[in-house]
């Protein structure tokens, strides 16, 4: 149901993107992961989850413009039990495809571009290990949908076209984990991001 939502988003948008003025380049995420859960077995942590990848900026105006980001992802989960304290973990590398609205009140003439930033993402789990203990044989779920909403500013440079630094919570909408017991474990995330636009 996520995916068709997520084709149906890029087929309403394409005609804009057609349109629009387009930048791209690297970028760099460094995020911080934390865990709802509804197990009372298990202590869940999460952890520095870095991200590489590419942005794509598409301008439709002054005010309004599409961030489109394919990144190479890493997070983990880190348990221990209770009672018992065994420790176990699970790290997992993902394929993350984001696209966002990026608005500012500010005019293509300013150096500094404050604006927020609102969108979606899907997660898709590619490689999962790490787990010796009670969590042997399991790993993150296949694909997990999320929204992001944060802040930032693009800063134009004389060399350079663009550069974007945000700060975005991330907020998973499905359990990215499923424990023996049934219980599940959902991902929230603070990132900081990075990206270069040419």
């Amino acid at each position: 149901m996520y995916r068709k939502y997520l084709l149906l988003t890029i087929v309403i948008l394409f005609p804009l993107l057609a349109i629009s003025q387009t930048k791209f380049g690297p970028s760099i995420n460094i995020g911080f992961s934390f865990f709802d859960k509804t197990t009372k077995n298990l202590d869940i942590k999460g952890g520095v989850c870095p991200s590489f990848g590419v942005t794509m900026q598409n301008d439709i105006n002054y005010w309004f413009s599409l961030k489109s980001s394919l990144l190479y992802s890493f997070s983990q989960i880190k348990t221990t039990s209770t009672p018992g304290g065994v420790n176990d973990q699970i790290k997992g590398q993902f394929i993350d495809l984001i696209i966002a609205g990026r608005f500012s009140a500010f005019d293509d003439a300013s150096k500094l571009l404050p604006y927020g930033v609102a969108g979606l993402g899907n997660s898709f789990n590619i490689v999962g290990k790490g787990a010796e203990n009670y969590l042997a044989g399991l790993s993150f779920k296949g694909y997990v949908p999320y929204f992001t909403v944060g802040l930032g500013t693009g800063i134009k440079m004389t060399f350079l076209s663009q550069i974007d630094i945000s700060l975005v919570y991330n907020r998973y909408l499905a359990p990215v984990f499923v424990f023996p017991d049934g219980s599940d474990a959902r991902m929230n995330m603070v990132v900081l991001k990075l990206s270069g636009l040419f």
